[in-house]
């Protein structure tokens, strides 16, 4: 039995370490893209939809950690 829980932790925080990434590479480019999309030679009119693009997704996948983590504590080995 212990191995589950240890096996269950170790999963949980696999996660939890992929959905972070996956929103600060998010955040990051939206950021990047607000500020510099000109110089990536991105018009004008296109850097905005796309910086909240990448914002939605940084926003979802922090959602979805915490969603995860709600889902994943109720489940019983």
């Amino acid at each position: 039995m212990d191995d589950f829980r240890h096996e269950r932790a170790r999963s949980l925080k696999y996660v939890q370490i992929v959905f972070a990434v996956l929103a600060l590479f998010s955040l990051t480019a939206a950021l990047a893209v607000a500020t510099r999309g000109s110089e990536l030679g991105l018009p004008e009119s296109s850097t905005y939809p796309i910086s909240l693009a990448f914002l939605m997704v940084a926003v979802v996948d922090t959602a979805l950690l915490f969603v995860w983590e709600h889902i994943f504590q109720r489940i019983e080995f």
